[in-house]
């Protein structure tokens, strides 16, 4: 499907597009075929699309429902993912940096090498099943990358393996 495509089925009121891919894996396609940028998607069930390598910086997916996506690659800067369901998605390699996952539901999501620099995880529920603290409660700290130094102890029990480094 073309960005076009679903961009005109959305604005007509359709918000189901499970099983979407926006690349055609035989003939290779311009990154920007796969643009979604600055676009309000709310609402939208994208479940078991594949999004993955496209550009979707700042775009509006509050409440959307990403189960078993695969955004792998998938640039997500200052993006609205609030109260998402990416679970079960797979984020490898995504760029998150900035990115609202407030109260983003992430069990058994592939966080694999994303970068989170400044993004909210507030009250976001982890992959492995944790629920982040309130942003008061980390107040001055932030995911800065993925695989970049040691977690602190009192936080690599909520984090797991996903998460390496959380620093303020």
């Amino acid at each position: 499907m073309e960005t076009q495509e679903l961009l005109k089925k959305y604005a007509r009121g359709k918000r189901n597009f499970e099983n979407i891919v926006l690349r055609d894996h035989a003939v290779p396609r311009l990154r920007r075929d796969r643009d979604l940028s600055w676009e309000y998607l709310k609402e939208i069930n994208l479940s078991n699309a594949d999004l993955s390598i496209s550009i979707l910086e700042g775009v509006d997916l509050t409440e959307a429902q990403l189960i078993n996506t695969n955004l792998s690659r998938a640039d997500l800067t200052v993006a609205n993912l609030y109260k998402a369901n990416l679970s079960g998605a797979n984020l490898q390699g995504a760029d998150l940096r900035g990115a609202e996952l407030a109260y983003a539901n992430l069990l058994f999501a592939d966080l694999r090498y994303v970068s989170l620099a400044g993004a909210d995880l507030s009250n976001a529920i982890l992959p492995n099943g944790t629920i982040m603290p309130d942003r008061s409660i980390i107040q001055r700290k932030k995911v800065i990358s993925y695989m970049t130094g040691e977690t602190p102890v009192n936080l690599k029990s909520m984090l797991g393996n996903t998460i390496h480094h959380y620093c303020q």
